[in-house]
């Protein structure tokens, strides 16, 4: 089950010693274990299953963002706590060959991308986009998170009453520089069991090989120069079918697009 199908609280003590597949499982009905796991998946090595004959097995620094990973039918990249998790359920049957990589690097590379963590498991649990890039910048971790567990976020997306004229002109000068940028968005989002207020959200839809990763931090770098210290900005990857996509193709204007 994914951990977002309990909000029972508990008021016990957390066990840090546990292992990253034991706190998915506390943290199914004990919702105070949910920080723990994030902390913990940032940190933890994590395994990736790869295309077969990939030979670097461990990765103890970074990542190769041309790692052949393997995602799921629907899209979903699937990553696993220990190798023995890959066969629960018998949902794969022959040996598969996989990578060992740090939790943090890992998404870094596949930002915009959804997770699944030990999908085959009694305990799984999902890490959409935005989630995962509240991890990388460390928002997840403030007060505004709610402890409580939900099946899942409701999230409300819109246009913005004004649109931040000087940090747009800046990213819409760097995304020239980038011929892999298409098209930008700006919006407006609330995800009610997160955000305490809303905040701008970067929707941005690329071409060819180079790795989102690499644009998310050029983004990054540009919006923290423009936030306030308790600000955050969301940057995702905009592409059919994922997250907010059917507001940003059918109901907003780019404010950049590739000449």
């Amino acid at each position: 089950m994914s951990f977002y199908n309990k909000s029972k609280k508990n008021t016990g003590k957390i066990n840090k010693n546990l292992t990253l597949a034991q706190i998915i499982e506390e943290a199914a009905t004990k919702p105070e274990y949910r920080a723990l796991f994030y902390e913990r998946m940032l940190k933890d090595y994590i395994y990736v299953l790869v295309e077969q004959g990939y030979t670097n097995s461990e990765l103890t620094v970074g990542i190769d963002p041309h790692v052949p990973i393997i995602a799921l039918d629907n899209g979903v990249i699937p990553v696993f706590t220990n190798p023995d998790r890959i066969y629960d359920s018998g949902a794969i049957t022959q040996e598969m060959d996989y990578i060992k990589v740090r939790g943090r690097s890992f998404l870094e590379l596949t930002i915009g991308n959804q997770i699944i963590v030990n999908p085959f498991s009694k305990y799984y649990k999902e890490l959409i986009p935005i989630e995962i890039s509240e991890m990388l910048n460390g928002s997840i971790f403030t007060p505004k998170h709610s402890p409580v567990i939900h099946t899942r976020m409701n999230a409300l997306i819109g246009a913005p009453e004004q649109s931040p004229t000087a940090l747009l002109s800046d990213l819409s000068n760097m995304f020239k520089s980038i011929i892999a940028i298409t098209h930008a968005h700006i919006g407006w989002t609330f995800m009610d069991q997160i955000d305490t207020n809303a905040h701008y959200i970067i929707a941005i839809e690329t071409e060819g090989e180079l790795p989102f990763s690499q644009i998310a931090k050029l983004t990054s770098t540009i919006c923290q120069q423009h936030l306030k210290a308790d600000e955050v900005i969301d940057i995702v990857k905009l592409e059919k079918g994922g997250d907010f996509s059917e507001f940003f193709y059918n109901q907003s204007t780019p404010f950049y697009s590739k000449k």
